[in-house]
């Protein structure tokens, strides 16, 4: 908790504490004033800068009495706003049912009679995490009314939204963002699973929430249908239920489905609405466990073939066992999900390998093992239900600066001889083999989630962009009935930085030739250049220029590579320091690192650090960076291609884990994923340094 922003890593330049907070408010008599949302109108909207000026108020200032909750939460107080927000007032309708979660998202403590400070605090789901968020109670009116989503009651305050981002948003969205569960999306007009309602029911049983969402009817605006629905609009769903009636008309064992229109004022008119004449013939006992209520509330009873009729969307929030009370399932965990969660991220040019239709580099995709066991407990049949979802991070908060949703996916594949296959999985394998199960489809949403009945075995799942070297991070989350053993595939050989290996296949060598013409060339450049026996980094660069452009007419591997950087690039105080550290003596029990040896020649700036000649010839002539930049940029173009690094350091006799390699490739590689010469030489030699 406290973490405002990135919730990957701590920023303890924007963490509020609330609790902090609200003492030097109340010592200071003050009210507190969020400095990271502040009461402007440029706050609510990206962009239309012609929007209307609304005046900000606090609560007292509204009414008279002001309540953070009146009677208690209640699924009733959530009324739709001004802005395009029924996509998040679903979510919050549904919330008070689950006690336990509410209490979790809205603590305990505040109001704004005892020790009112102006500041409330809300926890909200982030990308893994359960982020605690500080605000102040300052909210936009029109005409001293509340122009966003606000409570039924008027003088009942609990959470203003007022971003430009809650505008036409995605009731998956909020489901995920307010419960940290898994949301499932059926497509009603499409192919419908045939236990769909079965799935409903056991969903509700395991307090799971649910929406869904009317179709688009004859134009872009809102419009309400004959039988009271609004168009384009998501509706929560408070109750799933069997009910058994005999009346002169129907009898027999009826799915039905309760929702909530969070307009609150407009019901459907059909079948099982409040005003539906066959309720008369229906019983008090059954109304009263329907809890059936004949007023415009905004809620109805509507049935499963209705919904599917009428209604475009489902969506099934499962929550986590974390969001749900303990005590209820301590006897029976069944009806508990199982999570396993992994964070990642696609890297140009190491490990965004796009979807399987790039078969080149479609295998150095992030893999992931997931054991089914043989032994199920909690799922019918043979199979194991299993839900994975793939969640892109950080890209919707940044669309006000260009940033779009990439086209994500995943594919599922099954391991027939899991011992005997290569660590992270290769190409080869790909090659002959496909997905167990249709391929997701690639799409421009924050979340792709599907539900699989799969047999017990061990399978790969691999998630994906559906170009290659497009970049991202992401979430992979899946949720199972069975306890399974899940984990990343990495190297057999992985470590957590480097390793060496002096002979691998395809390691390049350095002509002999070079080698000697090097040290030649090196001996008499340092005996011009060198005052003494040491020289500095100023001095170096003089050296490695004159070495460079004595050898800009020369025909072999060295020759063409000094040419190269010669000719586009100048050495600079960066790369001379690098140099040198690498050059530097090192004791072998200490290790000395990189680190340490570049701290010390900023500290003697620019001729604290001297280097002699038998370090600097014979690095020059051991090195073999010129040559395997050469052996894998056959066209002379002075770059690598994206994911052309890491071959080409294996021939350099580095192995690196994806860890290190993510982080030389957003270290060295430009925007389009390619490694330049110069920074391949200092990529190398900094790896040089830390063996």
């Amino acid at each position: 908790f406290g973490e405002k922003g990135s919730d990957v890593k701590p920023r303890p330049s924007v963490v509020q504490d609330y609790f902090g907070l609200k003492v030097q408010c109340l010592s200071k008599g003050s009210l507190f004033e969020d400095p990271l949302f502040p009461a402007v109108n440029s706050t609510l909207f990206y962009s239309k800068p012609n929007q209307p000026s609304y005046k900000w108020k606090r609560p007292g200032e509204i009414c008279n009495n002001p309540k953070f909750f009146v009677s208690g939460a209640s699924r009733f107080d959530v009324l739709q706003g001004d802005i395009g927000d029924c996509w998040l007032s679903v979510t919050i309708a549904n919330l008070p049912s689950n006690p336990h979660l509410f209490e979790l998202i809205v603590p305990d403590g505040q109001s704004f009679e005892e020790n009112y400070a102006g500041i409330f605090h809300f926890r909200f789901w982030r990308y893994g995490r359960w982020v605690d968020v500080v605000i102040d109670d300052r909210l936009p009116t029109n005409q001293n009314e509340l122009v966003y989503l606000h409570s039924s009651d008027k003088n009942e305050f609990w959470r203003h939204g007022s971003y430009g981002a809650l505008h036409s948003g995605n009731d998956v969205e909020s489901l995920e963002d307010f419960t940290g569960g898994i949301c499932e999306i059926y497509n009603l007009k499409l192919e419908v699973p045939d236990n769909l309602y079965t799935y409903m029911l056991n969903a509700y049983e395991r307090s799971s929430l649910m929406t869904c969402s009317t179709l688009n009817v004859g134009g872009a605006l809102q419009t309400f249908t004959r039988q009271g629905l609004l168009t384009r609009h998501s509706y929560s769903v408070t109750k799933v239920q069997y009910v058994e009636v005999a009346t002169p008309t129907l009898s027999g064992r009826f799915p039905l489905i309760r929702l909530r229109n969070p307009w609150g004022e407009v019901e459907w008119n059909g079948a099982w609405s409040d005003n539906w004449p066959e309720w008369n013939h229906i019983s008090e006992k059954t109304k009263k466990e329907l809890e059936m209520q004949q007023k415009i509330d905004g809620e109805f009873w509507i049935s499963y073939t209705d919904l599917l009729q009428y209604f475009d969307r489902l969506r099934i929030c499962s929550l986590h066992p974390d969001s749900l009370n303990p005590d209820i399932y301590k006897d029976d965990d069944s009806k508990l999900w199982k999570l396993y969660c992994f964070e990642g991220e696609w890297v140009r040019g190491s490990t965004a390998g796009g979807c399987q239709n790039y078969l080149e580099t479609h295998w150095r995709n992030p893999q992931y093992r997931i054991k089914l066991p043989a032994n199920l407990k909690n799922n019918s049949g043979n199979k194991c239900t299993v839900i994975i979802a793939l969640m892109q991070k950080h890209r919707r908060s940044q669309r006000n600066i260009g940033v779009v949703k990439l086209g994500i996916g995943f594919e599922v594949f099954y391991l027939q001889d899991p011992e005997n296959l290569p660590k992270p999985l290769d190409r080869n394998f790909f090659l002959d083999n496909i997905a167990v199960v249709v391929p997701s489809n690639f799409i421009t949403s924050r979340e792709v989630c599907r539900r699989f009945q799969l047999s017990p075995g061990e399978y790969c799942i691999v998630p994906s962009t559906y170009y290659p070297n497009e970049e991202g991070e992401f979430l992979l989350r899946v949720f199972t009935k069975e306890e399974v053993d899940m984990d990343k595939i990495v190297f057999q050989e992985d470590v957590f930085w480097v390793k060496r290996h002096f002979h691998y296949k395809q390691q390049v060598q350095v002509p002999k030739d070079s080698e000697k013409n090097l040290i030649k060339l090196a001996t008499k450049s340092y005996a011009k250049f060198a005052n003494g026996k040491e020289i500095d980094w100023v001095q170096l660069k003089e050296i490695l220029g004159e070495e460079l452009g004595q050898n800009l007419n020369g025909t072999g591997i060295i020759s063409k590579a000094l040419k190269l950087l010669s000719t586009t690039y100048d050495f600079g105080k960066n790369i001379i320091s690098n140099l040198i550290c690498t050059w530097m003596p090192r004791k072998r029990e200490h290790g000395r690192k990189f680190k340490t040896a570049r701290e010390t020649i900023d500290h003697h700036a620019s001729s604290g650090v001297e280097v002699g000649f038998g370090g600097h010839g014979r690095q020059l002539a051991e090195s073999k960076h010129f040559a395997v930049f050469e052996s894998y940029d056959k066209a002379i173009t002075g770059y690598l291609e994206p994911f052309g690094l890491n071959e080409a350091l294996k021939s350099d006799g580095f192995k690196l884990n994806n860890q290190v390699r993510n982080a030389l490739c957003h270290r060295y590689a430009s925007s389009d994923g390619r490694i330049r010469f110069d920074d391949f030489l200092m990529c190398a030699i900094k790896l040089d340094t830390l063996i």
